[in-house]
């Protein structure tokens, strides 16, 4: 079975618009602009040598590179801050309490107890 498929006749196209502009008015335009806009066109778009392109690609590498590197490392320095976990038991009443704390203050329950272990090993002397 052939499908049923559509034919160049089948579309209907609309004709194009005529331009309002005769060809003397077009060419008249064209007059009015300077020669010597084409010579400031040809001076804003340089055409650089094969040297300058490759002078001008690798230092956009080694800077890309650098950007990377840098990244890198203070991905590295934030994790170092975040390297060292610790598993505590708590008892209810205790996380009762610390939830509390957290609460009241607007902190994170890891900042109060970062900032009493703090405390103790001041006082302690550590």
């Amino acid at each position: 079975m052939r499908k049923a498929g559509l034919e160049l006749s089948d579309l209907s196209i609309a004709p194009r618009k005529a331009e309002r502009q005769t060809g003397v008015a077009s060419s008249a335009v064209a007059s009015v602009t300077p020669p010597a806009a084409d010579k400031v066109a040809a001076q804003m778009l340089p055409n650089p040598t094969e040297t300058q392109r490759r002078e001008t690609a690798e230092a956009r590498a080694i800077a890309q590179e650098d950007a990377r590197y840098s990244l890198k490392n203070l991905k590295r320095s934030k994790q170092r801050n975040v390297k060292f976990f610790i598993n505590i038991a708590l008892d209810y009443e205790l996380k009762a309490r610390l939830q509390r704390a957290a609460a009241e203050n607007d902190l994170k329950m890891t900042a109060v107890v970062k900032a009493a272990l703090d405390y103790y090993l001041t006082e302690n002397g550590y």
